[in-house]
């Protein structure tokens, strides 16, 4: 009898631990980054109402509009703001990879932005993407203070009405944004810094997310 509930324990334990390595999301396939830990993996399959402040799928929506229906999250400028949408997770991670699926919609242009950590979390560098070109720029500040500096661009059309797949790594000073096929790669002192929030942004409306994954990351030897 005791063998036989040893056995139902074990085959209980080898489910469960079965169990969560299959909800965990597979690594990414990388370039200069490895990946070594997921940080969070959000499908944005939840439903929730239309959130302008507060949780959505454990995310924190600081800016506009963001509703998470029919499989995917929506982030909505809204006009009052005068300013991107914007959803954010908080993370303590130095080099690190995104990766997402993202339909742009009727948007303007989508980014995916990292902050510092030094309070109230400075801009530290995003990726924009619009329906004609995907380009990579370096920040500093928050607010009226920020300053911006485009490091590199790559003009190319965007189908606005398909899902494109995202990469990005950042490893030391050294950052590369890929958008299914095309790459667009820069390097600054800036990236170097410890990041304390991931961002998705929306400038206009109608722009989609799914499938949004941070890892903890370090150099490929």
């Amino acid at each position: 009898m005791k063998l036989l509930r040893l056995s139902l324990t074990l085959g209980c334990l080898a489910l469960s631990l079965s169990s969560l390595r299959a909800d965990e999301p597979n690594p990414p396939v990388t370039h200069i980054c490895e990946p070594v830990s997921p940080v969070v993996s959000t499908a944005f399959n939840q439903p929730t109402g239309p959130t302008r402040k507060g949780d959505v799928n454990g995310w924190q929506a600081g800016i506009g509009e963001w509703t998470v229906k029919d499989g995917s999250l929506y982030g909505d400028e809204l006009p009052e703001n005068h300013h991107p949408s914007s959803l954010t997770y908080r993370v303590e991670e130095t080099d690190m990879i995104i990766t997402a699926q993202f339909k742009l919609g009727t948007a303007e242009h989508v980014a995916f932005g990292c902050r510092d950590t030094i309070a109230p979390n400075l801009h530290l560098g995003r990726t924009f993407i619009s329906k004609n070109a995907i380009w990579v720029q370096r920040m500093s500040g928050i607010s009226k203070t920020t300053k911006a500096v485009k490091l590199q661009e790559l003009k190319t059309p965007v189908d606005p009405e398909a899902w494109h797949d995202l990469t990005i790594e950042i490893c030391g000073d050294h950052y590369r944004a890929q958008v299914d096929g095309y790459v667009v790669e820069a390097h600054h002192e800036r990236f170097k810094d410890a990041k304390g929030l991931v961002a998705l942004i929306v400038k206009g409306q109608g722009a989609q997310f799914k499938n949004v994954s941070i890892w903890k990351a370090k150099p490929k030897a």
